[in-house]
């Protein structure tokens, strides 16, 4: 089963740092890239495909209203199949295409054509012509080939300002096909080639300002990082949610930010890592995000505070933990009705030497699933 995790969405219409189904994802970014088309906005977002075992088996970057894809189904179905992978990772490659083709509804399957250049004409130049004239260009952009046969006419109307607006229209494209090459160059390992590009542009987006800052935080360009994001409790942030780190490493990479740029934040995480969950229920004043609520719901869990976990759950709404705190509490049960069983059979005047093996056997089973939890 394959989930998403968005970065950067809008938050107005999709959650962010949340994972979510993958029919779902399809069908949200299906409904706002056509919202952004109608409306002439664009918007961009990172997104992560998560596996069934945590591990992150693509990642990418959706341009909302910018036509390159009509929902993330065909995004990930068009690069993943173009990207050349170990023999190692073929079955990984495999599995994902395998499960693009199986959780997406079939509406959003349909391909669509575009012409790429007609969409970003200066509709400003554009509108100065005649109003018979503008019925002309539109019906040059609805369809193509009947389009071709009324370039004639523009040629004599206004040839030079429709030739100024379309070429401009191809150059916007150009640029755009341009960005989508250079975040490639992440997807295929190229992570150099990636970072010196977007160290070359001279104003980033929000989007491309975390990217960076992450290729920063990978090679331990701490203070770069947080040069761009101008935030450190948001750079510590960002190891924390990479998923491309496992446990160790965040807890090394936090560690040594945490040394360079101390904050609440960065204790709370690594005292989690620590298993000091008594800590990170003192630390004051914590950027609590969800996946830090889920952190502090499973301290509460360790601790035995089971009631105050379920209001804390309230904030993050994990599955996982919700069924790990309705299993402590099945645990919690069992044991305690085994001890009083053990308790009366021992002290029953014929002693069941079998019986009480028995149930030292499965008290001491239980004990390990629950602290196992």
């Amino acid at each position: 089963m394959l989930k998403i995790l968005f970065v950067g969405a809008p938050a107005d219409a999709i959650a962010n740092h949340e994972k979510i189904e993958f029919g779902q994802a399809v069908a949200l970014t299906h409904e706002l890239e056509l919202t952004y088309r109608n409306e002439q906005r664009e918007a961009t977002a990172e997104f992560f495909v998560i596996g069934k075992d945590g591990l992150d088996l693509y990642k990418g970057v959706f341009n909302f209203g910018s036509y390159d894809y009509p929902n993330i189904y065909h995004q990930i179905k068009d690069k993943a199949t173009k990207i050349r992978v170990d023999k190692e990772k073929q079955a990984d490659k495999l599995f994902l295409l395998e499960q693009l083709e199986k959780l997406t509804p079939e509406e959003f399957k349909k391909e669509e054509k575009i012409d790429r250049a007609l969409i970003n004409v200066n509709k400003d130049r554009i509108s100065r012509l005649k109003k018979w004239q503008r019925v002309t260009v539109y019906s040059l952009v609805a369809v193509l080939g009947v389009g071709l046969l009324f370039l004639g006419v523009l040629y004599f109307l206004q040839k030079a300002q429709y030739e100024e607006a379309l070429e401009e229209g191809r150059s916007i494209v150009s640029q755009q096909e341009e960005t989508i090459e250079t975040y490639e160059y992440g997807l295929l390992g190229e992570e150099e080639i990636f970072l010196t590009s977007l160290e070359a542009k001279e104003e980033l987006t929000e989007s491309q300002k975390r990217i960076l800052a992450t290729l920063y935080l990978k090679k331990s360009e701490f203070e770069k990082a947080v040069q761009i994001m101008e935030d450190t409790v948001y750079v510590e942030t960002l190891i924390l949610k990479n998923p491309q780190l496992d446990k160790a490493e965040k807890t090394q990479k936090i560690n040594e930010f945490n040394q360079l740029y101390p904050t609440n934040e960065a204790r709370f995480d690594l005292a989690y890592f620590e298993g000091d969950y008594k800590l990170i229920m003192n630390l004051p004043s914590i950027n609590m995000t969800v996946e830090r609520s889920e952190m502090k719901t499973y301290g509460l869990l360790k601790l035995g505070k089971i009631e105050e976990a379920k209001v804390e759950l309230n904030n993050n709404n994990s599955d996982e933990l919700k069924q790990k705190i309705d299993l402590h509490e099945v645990l919690t049960a069992e044991i305690k009705t085994l001890e009083t069983n053990l308790a009366d059979a021992k002290k029953d005047a014929k002693k069941d030497t079998k019986a009480i093996k028995a149930l030292n056997a499965e008290l001491k089973k239980k004990k390990e699933e629950l602290a196992a939890l």
